[in-house]
């Protein structure tokens, strides 16, 4: 579809692109005095319309006016970006004369700070818009776009993409793209001059007439090389960071602003902008203007308050390094990471501790965590998730099972009040008279009758044993004295009580801590009174400690009979009363004797003795942690979304559910997602908020560097069994980082990882092919730091400074020898060598750092060595290859990889790729 004739004067390209260029200057002035004029007054512009509401039930008492003096604040600060970039792009688009016909638009990166009219006889919108789809067409294209629920169709007559700076006061820019029509792409006459400049010298080449200017000539070939030389320069990565590409390819731009309620995937190699993505979504979500009409219809005012809160997201990443990489990265697009970019570790032991008290501190837990690589007959994934769905189901039979077994107590019990109450409660669960795990919601909001005949029965209780309590106290005034010594001893026991003695024992005190000889006695008594009416013979724990101690001063079994039945009746009654809680923090409990039995019986667990020792010391690995974490947050969610989403907006009066409550998130983000076992990735998707379900991810199954990771798509319907969740895959396949011929290597070297040959794009710009990568081998550990600093040079006088450049060793132990051993060799030329390890910063762009393999997933660099890659082949042989990818897809455009012996033998294929000498 064509709109008629191009909307620009038929002049030559100069004139059109001096033109142009003068537009885009005088508009770059006019957005940022209108922005100073913005913050310098009480402008409308900073009226954003307010989310909050008076009816809002979380408001509380000026929480309305908060909220909007902190949307004012952040108001202000997406103006502020406008100051140092007041747009990315420029647009002018023909809707056609039954639309708006010809419109002038530009974008920029985050937000129009609500200065939309800004440029006169154009219109500033931000490129996160659903408008911003324009900057993603090239001139002469159709774009077909949804603004508002609405179709939309026109032809882009121009598209500038440019980087905005400052200069002598002055503003000014790259140009990152530039097509018109007729023309089509003019960035060949641009080339990487910044645009004041490319304009003076259009300018003075027109107007140059008369006899032949020989040296002007001379002086134009000799400009035009350092131009194509400093071109080439350009396009280094000469610092750390993330390739953040200011406007992104149309496929990119349909993946970061699909609906908030999405669960998404995006898979693809190295270098194809996958974490861009991530990255401007983000973004996008949190800018309210940029947000549809259609999205914000499935925002409640709650969510809608928390969206651009700091803390209302995370990004989980398997290092700390990256986690540290991928922190720079927000910081630069105004998204602050005020520890939002978390590793998963981190994640699971804060879960594990502070919310579901799996772990051991002074408050509570029952496990120490430790790492057991030989704790799993199945360490992989698949492995780890099928002990996670062993135990899942083994743990809801169980609770079933002591819910309706409790309610069968309390409908065959003799107290008529008991009795009538259970009935009330059958009635209410339907035509099977059977609890299942939809009733754990219902059991939340606990019948009053139920509590009011607990409290009954309890107070019953507590008479009877204190009418026990005190004449055992008045025939043996001693017996506190014996029980206080008694307990000295046993205080490492009281960490590891058996879960059941705690329920009926009600809230129990901490591990170690202070209580009376009486309290003990008491429960004590309790304890022994239900287990006479069991007719059970012994009793474990604390308590049977004490009855032990008291001994043939016991008062006869005749006389514990009425408290044992009642208490018969309370622990029914607490069985469904305590169901909802005991369905969510209830499994760490469950899962002792679940690996005791699973160890006996030769499932999941090996039977060595090692292994033994660990299970009977109550150790538990991180690998089990995120069994129990994923089953817990699987069992929140399902209590507070049923029915309705009251219970995820109110506070429920559960202190324990409340607490779980302010650990969701409104966006999850997962980057590297393959390094993550499927139970991983699962606990991440729990723990985006339940009426939203905000998750997106990206990985490359080819760079799964970890045992556990996921290994391929098939692992993903798991996920997707499990959380409840409608996974979108996508797949991009566009290398936007590496050279044409590093690229190549790349996806040969990933054909022998998965046997899967596939062709990475290339991107549409894309314009040499780049130098050949380094083989060098039988080269010593002696002689490896004088061969890198000869290739170092080489790479500093091709680019014309030092750009972003790694060393890859294998383990933090090799990092400090050779970042030692190449100063000295670099020292003549005043480079400056570091070692980074794991628990070190990323570093300076301008140094030349020394990391460990296992650290830089996610990474960049312009040059990249990998030392000794036969020596990691022979270490972790099946590792080894991923470990090289993972290594060459972090360079851009120059690759070094020695060998103190020869290349492995599984590696042949890709020989043929490498040159064996320098780059000079």
């Amino acid at each position: 579809m064509v709109h008629g004739e191009p909307q620009i004067s038929p002049l030559d390209k100069s004139s059109a692109l001096i033109a142009l260029g003068e537009e885009i200057l005088s508009a770059l002035d006019a957005v940022e005095a209108a922005a100073r004029s913005a913050l310098s007054s009480d402008s409308p512009a900073l009226a954003m319309p307010t989310l909050a509401y008076s009816e809002n039930p979380m408001a509380g008492e000026n929480r309305a006016e908060r909220f909007v003096a902190a949307r004012n604040a952040e108001a202000r600060k997406l103006i502020r970006l406008l100051l140092t970039e007041p747009f990315i792009a420029r647009v002018k688009v023909d809707w056609g004369p039954k639309d708006r016909g010809v419109q002038t638009l530009y974008f920029p990166a985050r937000s129009a700070g609500g200065l939309s009219t800004a440029i006169k006889g154009a219109y500033l919108v931000s490129y996160l818009e659903d408008l911003g789809r324009l900057a993603e067409y090239r001139a002469g294209e159709i774009a077909e776009i949804e603004v508002n629920g609405h179709e939309r169709t026109g032809q882009i007559l121009e598209c500038s993409h440019i980087e905005p700076s400052q200069h002598d006061q002055r503003w000014d820019a790259l140009a990152e793209a530039f097509s018109a029509l007729p023309w089509g792409d003019l960035l060949g006459l641009i080339g990487r001059e910044r645009l004041r400049a490319v304009l003076e010298r259009i300018a003075r080449e027109a107007s140059s007439e008369g006899i032949e200017d020989l040296v002007g000539q001379l002086e134009q070939m000799a400009a035009e090389a350092e131009r194509e030389r400093q071109r080439l320069r350009r396009k280094v990565i000469d610092r750390i960071t993330l390739r953040n590409r200011a406007i992104l390819d149309r496929f990119q731009g349909d993946v970061f602003r699909l609906p908030l309620n999405r669960q998404v995937l995006l898979l693809g190699p190295p270098g194809s902008g996958k974490t861009t993505t991530l990255i401007k979504r983000l973004a996008q979500k949190r800018t309210p203007e940029a947000l549809p009409n259609r999205e914000r219809e499935l925002l409640s005012t709650y969510v809608r308050e928390i969206l651009t809160r700091n803390d209302s997201w995370a990004m989980f990443s398997p290092a700390e390094l990256l986690k540290q990489y991928l922190g720079d990265a927000f910081n630069k697009i105004g998204v602050p990471d005020a520890s939002n970019v978390r590793t998963w570790d981190q994640e699971r032991h804060d879960l594990a501790r502070n919310v579901f008290s799996i772990l051991r501190s002074p408050t509570g837990g029952r496990f120490q965590s430790e790492p057991h690589p030989g704790l799993l007959l199945d360490p992989s994934s698949p492995g780890i998730a099928a002990l996670h769905d062993d135990f899942a189901d083994r743990f809801e039979t169980a609770l079933l099972q002591r819910c309706n077994v409790g309610l069968e107590g309390l409908l065959s019990a003799d107290d008529e009040g008991v009795r009538r109450s259970a009935q009330n409660l059958r009635r209410r669960l339907g035509s099977t008279g059977q609890l299942d795990l939809a009733d754990m919601a219902r059991l939340l909001d606990s019948p009053d009758d139920l509590q009011i005949e607990l409290r009954r029965l309890e107070g019953s209780i507590a008479t009877d044993v204190r009418t026990i309590a005190n004449g055992l106290l008045n025939r043996h005034r001693s017996l506190p004295d014996e029980i206080t010594a008694e307990m000295r001893t046993f205080l490492a026991e009281q960490q590891e009580e058996d879960g059941e003695e705690r329920d009926e024992e009600g809230d129990t005190p901490s591990a170690g801590a202070s209580v009376s000889p009486v309290y003990l006695l008491q429960t004590a008594l309790r304890n022994w009174a239900r287990t006479v009416a069991e007719k059970r013979r012994t009793l474990g724990g604390r308590s049977g400690r004490i009855i032990r101690l008291i001994g043939d001063r016991l008062p006869p079994e005749e006389a514990f009979a009425a408290a044992g039945r009642k208490l018969i009746l309370s622990a029914h009654l607490r069985a469904l009363l305590q169901a909802p809680r005991r369905f969510v923090l209830g499994p760490a409990g469950f899962y002792a004797s679940f690996r005791r039995d699973a160890l006996k019986e030769g499932r999941h667990f090996s039977a060595s003795d090692a292994v033994k020792e660990f299970v009977s010391g109550n150790k538990i690995s991180p690998d089990e942690i995120d069994v129990l974490v994923l089953v817990m947050l699987r069992h929140a969610r399902r209590l507070l979304a049923s029915p309705g989403p009251e219970r995820l907006e109110l506070v429920t009066g559960h202190e324990w559910l409340e607490r779980i409550k302010g650990r969701y998130l409104v966006q999850v983000f997962v980057d590297e997602a393959t390094d993550l076992s499927a139970v991983q990735l699962a606990c991440t998707v729990e723990l985006a908020f339940p009426k939203l379900r905000s998750w997106f991810a990206c990985g490359d199954f080819r760079q799964r560097l970890t045992r556990s990771g996921i290994q391929s798509r098939p692992e993903l319907d798991w996920l997707v069994r499990t959380t409840g969740v409608r996974l979108d895959p996508r797949d991009i396949n566009i290398g936007y980082r590496q050279s044409r011929k590093l690229r190549e290597l790349s996806d040969d070297l990933g054909a022998l990882l998965d046997g899967a040959t596939t062709s990475t794009a290339a991107p549409s710009d894309e314009e040499e092919a780049g130098v050949p990568p380094l083989l060098v081998e039988n080269i010593t550990s002696a002689d490896t730091p004088a061969w890198l600093a000869r290739r170092i040079r080489e790479v500093e006088l091709a680019v014309g400074s030092v750009p972003a450049i790694a060393i890859f060793v294998d383990g933090d132990g090799r990092v400090a020898p050779l970042a030692q051993a190449l100063q000295t060799a670099l020292a003549p030329w005043n480079f400056v060598v570091k070692g980074r390890l794991q628990d070190s910063t990323v570093g300076d762009p301008r140094e030349v750092r020394v990391f460990d393999v296992n650290n830089v997933k996610g990474m960049e660099f312009e040059a990249v060595f990998f030392v000794s890659i036969d020596d990691l082949a022979s270490r972790v042989p099946d590792l080894f290859a991923r470990f090289l990818y993972v290594g060459l897809t972090r360079a851009a455009t120059y690759l070094g990889v020695t060998c103190e012996g020869s290349l492995p033998p599984s590696l042949s294929t890709i020989r043929r790729h490498f040159a064996a000498d320098g780059w000079s």
